[in-house]
């Protein structure tokens, strides 16, 4: 089990929880990327912290946030991961989601000829370079674990044999579920800030196949957050992809300038972030999280440009450009009674909370060494 950022560590976490149950599975678990990155905040502490033991570590010195660096961590990634696969006995390789590290990762387990098992296949984001990692890994991998029976079908489209794909539900809603609701008192006080009377929890990642500066963005969002002084603004800090650092000074900027008000933190954590999400007004920004996981609190999403453009959308994600003005319309209409009243009973598309513990069952019936070799499926 890989795993290069903290976001998708937390996804990873309730199968890991599984597992633990398991008599016939362990989980090895491989750390690399931003996890061992002291500029994005070491998150290999959580993983620590929740007593995961770290089979091996791959560390990952991506100088900058262009292009260049970002494919020389990916390159670096495929080195590391050849020789810690090598040397740990492994079955298979489970893999989640679409960073470019993964990508690095499967072509690691390719070359050594082990089955990939892949989760959160047959999305589709048409913002992000992401999108085309998702698909690569989805034609590499031999067993596939999606959160809607949309994305099943759309693997099944790309040549893939419809008895090794299966709809499970997205592992986000399994946190979701585990954590339970939070008081914006009580996650205050667990980051140590003054939140209320009320806050909107913010993530802005980069737009890496957007037309938009980065620094455009942010400036759109940043005014339409100041035209609602009335909310206090809760920002984590964006991954390590390409044009992080121009939004990263924004939120710096926006922090000094509005103290008491604007807050920012590198990582909340699985856990805290799931409170966090309990508790907010709405979640602003273009995180995947925004789209997956937010809609099963029944909280607002204000969705920003094309990041994720594709997914499958509950009620409650309002799509806006990334202008202020529309930004800003969101944010109100979010937060409004009768918004909230119009999403009280919406039914979440990405699953019911149990995602990991389906995974962990499926693969106990599961012979890996019948998954080495794959057929293409023609329609």
């Amino acid at each position: 089990m890989f795993t290069a950022t903290r976001a998708e560590y937390g996804l990873l976490y309730p199968i890991l929880s599984a597992l633990r149950e398991s008599e016939r599975l362990e989980a090895v678990l491989i750390v690399s990327g931003t996890h061992l990155s002291p500029d994005h905040g070491m998150t290999v502490a959580e993983i620590e912290n929740d007593g995961q033991a770290i089979a091996a570590r791959i560390p990952i010195q991506q100088s900058d946030d262009d292009a260049l660096s970002v494919g020389l961590a990916m390159a670096a990634a495929l080195k590391g991961c050849v020789e810690a696969f090598s040397t740990l006995n492994l079955d298979a390789v489970l893999l989640l989601g679409d960073r470019t590290e993964l990508l690095g990762a499967a072509a690691a387990a390719t070359a050594l000829q082990l089955p990939i098992l892949h989760i959160e296949g047959g999305h589709v984001t048409e913002g992000a370079v992401d999108d085309a990692v998702r698909h690569a890994i989805t034609k590499l991998a031999a067993l596939h674990f999606t959160a809607a029976e949309p994305y099943r079908q759309r693997i099944i489209q790309m040549g893939e044999d419809p008895e090794r794909v299966f709809t499970v539900g997205s592992t986000g809603l399994d946190n979701l579920m585990a954590e339970g609701v939070r008081s914006i008192a009580e996650i205050g006080a667990e980051i140590g800030l003054d939140l209320s009377p009320a806050f909107l929890l913010v993530t802005f990642h980069p737009e890496t196949l957007g037309a938009q500066a980065p620094e455009d963005q942010m400036a759109a969002l940043r005014q339409a957050l100041d035209d609602l002084p009335d909310f206090k603004v809760l920002y984590t800090l964006p991954n390590a992809d390409e044009g992080n650092k121009a939004i990263r000074r924004a939120i710096a900027d926006h922090v000094s300038a509005a103290p008491g008000r604007v807050f920012a933190v590198e990582s909340l954590g699985r856990r805290r972030y799931a409170w966090a999400l309990s508790a907010a007004a709405a979640v602003v920004g273009n995180s995947s999280s925004g789209v997956i996981e937010a809609p099963a609190h029944r909280v607002a999403t204000v969705n920003i440009g094309d990041r994720q453009q594709g997914r499958l959308r509950a009620a409650s994600v309002l799509d806006v450009p990334a202008e202020a003005a529309a930004i800003g319309q969101a944010i109100r209409r979010g937060v409004s009674p009768e918004f909230r009243c119009l999403i009280r009973d919406q039914i979440n598309p990405m699953g019911d909370g149990a995602a990991g513990r389906r995974i962990v069952e499926i693969l106990e019936g599961v012979s890996f060494e019948s998954l080495r070799r794959k057929r293409f499926r023609d329609l």
